[in-house]
């Protein structure tokens, strides 16, 4: 599934929204990650990877924005898993990258 690697680990600051009854209420966590680009069922797509703990209600989000390294990355969220590799657990988080922006 993946194509290309973008980056070793970074440090990113994640925006997802938790959706309530009266409406969505913004979050913000501060993660070390992986992005790379993948090709998910005939679509070009962001892979975010999350290493340790991973924020509260984020599995639950239907989108994203991610800014790392000087780059703003955001867009709805297609996909969310989690995968074992070398016996740790990390999450995974399949996204459209409807706006990206370097600063």
């Amino acid at each position: 599934m993946n194509t290309d690697n973008d980056n070793a680990f970074s440090i990113a600051e994640i925006d997802y929204s938790r959706d309530t009854l009266f409406g969505p209420i913004p979050m913000q966590a501060t993660c070390r990650v992986q992005l790379a680009s993948v090709e998910h069922g005939g679509h070009r797509l962001r892979e975010l990877t999350i290493f340790g703990d991973v924020p509260e209600y984020l599995p639950k989000s239907t989108v994203i924005r991610v800014a790392m390294e000087g780059r703003i990355e955001a867009g709805p969220v297609r996909e969310h898993y989690v995968v074992r590799d070398n016996g740790e657990q990390h999450f995974k988080v399949l996204f459209e990258n409807e706006h990206h922006q370097v600063h």
